[in-house]
């Protein structure tokens, strides 16, 4: 079997609350943020705060449905396993930081298997899978930024200074 490939650890400074930059990330199949034309969500189970969701992303040529088991860990952190898809492995966590009450820290990390193939999927999860991974993952946590920020600026139940 292949051996994993380490995803690089990103983070990014959100001017709003923890616990609502959490909501808007675990709102599963209910609307997408702004300016989101990338990726949909539809929860097909739900078990307290274990969910199974099938996602559909669009990155580079393509359009990739995934379904993931989703573990949610309010307003710490947000686990996926998957469960099918392109991938033969992905495992990722956004983790949520309180820097002060009105900013948050959002970091994703993960690990992938492209392939089965020892060096082939190796290689290949390299050249190609992991940077679409990683360009996808910066772009969808740019989105939670700008829309956090924006819901956080006119919050009454999250105010902001």
């Amino acid at each position: 079997m292949a051996k994993p490939i380490k995803l690089r650890q990103h983070t990014v400074r959100i001017r709003a609350p923890r616990e609502l930059v959490f909501q808007m990330m675990s709102h599963f199949g209910r609307g997408r943020l702004p300016g989101d034309n990338n990726e949909s969500s539809k929860v097909l189970e739900r078990d307290g705060n274990r969910l199974v969701v099938e996602f559909k992303t669009k990155a580079l040529f393509a359009t990739y449905t995934t379904v993931e088991v989703v573990n949610l860990y309010p307003s710490e952190r947000i686990t996926f396993e998957h469960l099918s898809g392109p991938l033969h492995h992905a495992s990722e966590a956004f983790t949520f930081e309180d820097i002060d009450c009105k900013e948050t820290d959002l970091s994703h990390s993960g690990e992938i298997i492209w392939s089965t193939f020892p060096f082939f999927g190796w290689f290949g999860g390299i050249i190609y899978t992991r940077p679409v991974f990683e360009r996808t993952i910066v772009k969808h946590m740019a989105q939670v930024k700008q829309a956090a920020e924006a819901r956080a600026a006119r919050s009454r139940v999250f105010p902001r200074d």
